[in-house]
């Protein structure tokens, strides 16, 4: 698969030989790096929210009677509990595939950037070209930087590491909650599956991509 992939790759980059090919290609690959970005940002924004709101349902339950969201107002709050983690799950497992697909961009950014303006394949000047990412500036900051990465090389690592696998843990949760606290409902069922399902693919999106 490796060598399909490489050889596709090398079909691209002997049809990009003219500068302003390439300078086009590279705009592109930098405008999808950012409407990635965005997404990544929104969506982290949403899976906040989405946890706090149903650890303040779950810690409330006995108290909250009726939850009203715009023009609709809801008595049930285990409906609410059931649809939330479906919601989150969705939400991570987006996150996680355009996460990827940055990779990739990123990576077709340096060849590209690297060509183009003549550049070393490690060049401070590319990075300060390069679509503003967070997390990825984090990452680069913490491994460029002797220093940092040797005294923060830990507590970063478990920050990372914690980044992905709560919201694992949290569906893990979620989907148990749903089994134990509902009677067996089309409602209750499909939220389970949809759940597990999300998760799945979350975990198998990030192990493809190591």
């Amino acid at each position: 698969m490796n060598s399909k992939i490489l050889e596709k790759e090398l079909r691209i980059d002997e049809e990009l030989q003219d500068d302003s090919v390439i300078t086009t290609y590279l705009n592109l690959v930098s405008e999808n790096i950012k409407s990635n970005n965005k997404k990544i940002t929104r969506n982290s924004f949403w899976l906040v929210l989405s946890f706090l709101f149903y650890i303040l349902i779950k810690d409330y339950e006995d108290s909250l009677e009726t939850i009203s969201i715009q023009f609709v107002t809801l008595k049930n709050n285990l409906l609410l509990l059931n649809l939330i983690p479906v919601f989150f799950s969705f939400l991570f497992f987006q996150n996680i595939a355009l996460w990827n697909n940055n990779i990739n961009l990123i990576s077709l950014f340096d060849k590209l950037s690297s060509r183009l303006f003549k550049l070393p394949v490690l060049s401070d000047t590319k990075n300060v070209i390069k679509p503003f990412s967070f997390l990825h500036h984090v990452v680069n900051y913490q491994y460029k930087n002797k220093r940092v990465n040797e005294i923060l090389k830990i507590p970063l690592t478990i920050v990372f590491l914690t980044v992905i696998i709560f919201p694992l843990l949290f569906q893990v949760y979620a989907i148990y909650q749903i089994a134990i606290n509902n009677y067996p409902t089309f409602v209750s069922i499909s939220c389970a599956v949809l759940t597990s399902i999300l998760l799945l693919s979350s975990i198998i999106q990030a192990v493809s991509n190591r």
